[in-house]
């Protein structure tokens, strides 16, 4: 496979790390990271099992056993999907039946969790820490970074600087904290009836994690951030352009050009659905990097290339394709892999965690199909 955006050959093996910073500098590597997948369903492993998987292998080890690379997040308690609440409230039972439990958890949010789930530890939210401007000044001195536990820096570091693998640090964002402190619909209505409490809290969001950076870099390598929004569906964000541009943009600029200072480059962000009328806003803000791009949701990597042509693109082969036939998957590899390979910034994965529907066979010849284009 040709790259028309390299600059030199490679002529020795390269390290995974070596090869992400090569993509986000769109100078292609001998071959991409082999983060083909997001993740996998704890159903997923357990369809592989029945279809000759070996037992043995589970979450904590399925990506060495398919020869993933590593991913690691270093664990200083940065939160991601959760917000970093420190102290957390004290988790306890509502009630409980045969079928289910109703509590509260460690982040305040009220759930019911069916004990027949196929996938364990799915909880359903419908209730949240803050429902008032008094609530959040109730909580947020869970979110002071002079108080807060950043764990062992010094062994964190001596433990993951030698990685061979870029290391993230993770960020629960400008729409994702608020949205599980407060709850999308609540939220939808505070950036109208309370526009102050929001920027409140986004406020102490850029303090909280300007902070925890610069802590963490003092003992920590870190190869770049990435937030975790989720603020979308397959028609579009759940937050309008407007919106985000006065309670979200200012705040991700900042942070951004605070990172910077200290030596960071590369600011991905993580968000299912249909984000395209907010990509320029997040581009503008200093994000360069963009995953998953599902392609239910009326996403085509190619059209964002075209439109984007420095962002680093990280997914946008269509999971769905792998439910059917060897046929199907080399279909949809060939749509996307080799154009956007030769036009650089392009981590080849599908677009989201595989799901149950994919059965092992097809997975394990989506693995050598993508890996045979880079042999």
């Amino acid at each position: 496979m040709n790259t028309t955006r390299s600059t030199a050959e490679v002529h020795t093996a390269m390290t995974v790390r070596e090869r992400f910073e090569s993509i986000c500098n769109f100078v292609n590597p001998d071959r991409p990271p082999r983060w083909e997948t997001l993740g996998f369903w704890t159903s997923t492993i357990t369809r592989w099992h029945a279809e000759g998987m070996p037992a043995e292998i589970d979450a904590g080890n399925i990506r060495q056993h398919f020869g993933m690379d590593a991913f690691p997040c270093v664990p200083v308690n940065s939160g991601l999907t959760l917000p970093p609440l420190f102290p957390q409230f004290e988790p306890v039972v509502l009630e409980e039946t045969d079928e289910y439990i109703i509590g509260r958890n460690g982040n305040g949010m009220t759930y019911r969790e069916s004990k027949h789930d196929s996938e364990p530890g799915t909880q359903h939210l419908f209730g949240f820490p803050i429902r008032s401007r008094a609530d959040w000044d109730d909580i947020r001195w869970r979110l002071d970074p002079s108080t807060h536990d950043y764990g062992d820096l010094a062994g964190i570091g001596q433990e993951y600087n030698a990685n061979v693998e870029p290391n993230c640090l993770t960020v629960c964002g400008l729409y994702g904290m608020p949205r599980m402190l407060i709850g999308e619909e609540t939220l939808s209505y505070l950036y109208y009836d309370d526009p102050e409490l929001i920027h409140e809290i986004q406020r102490q969001w850029l303090a909280f994690y300007a902070e925890l950076t610069r802590r963490v870099l003092e003992h920590v390598r870190i190869d770049f951030v990435l937030f975790w929004e989720d603020m979308a569906f397959k028609n579009g964000p759940l937050i309008s352009p407007t919106l985000f541009a006065e309670f979200m943009q200012p705040y991700y600029r900042d942070f951004i050009a605070y990172c910077k200072t200290l030596g960071l480059k590369n600011f991905m962000v993580d968000s299912d659905g249909n984000n395209d009328v907010l990509l320029p806003l997040f581009i503008d803000a200093g994000v360069n990097c963009f995953v998953p791009f599902e392609v239910a949701a009326g996403n085509d990597v190619r059209e964002v290339r075209r439109r984007y042509p420095e962002l680093v693109i990280f997914g946008g082969i269509d999971k769905r394709e792998l439910f059917s036939d060897v046929d199907a998957i080399k279909r949809e590899v060939d749509r996307v892999v080799p154009w956007m390979w030769e036009r650089g910034g392009y981590i080849p994965c599908l677009d989201h965690s595989t799901p149950p529907n994919v059965p092992l066979k097809n997975w394990e010849f989506y693995l050598q199909y993508l890996r045979s284009m880079f042999a």
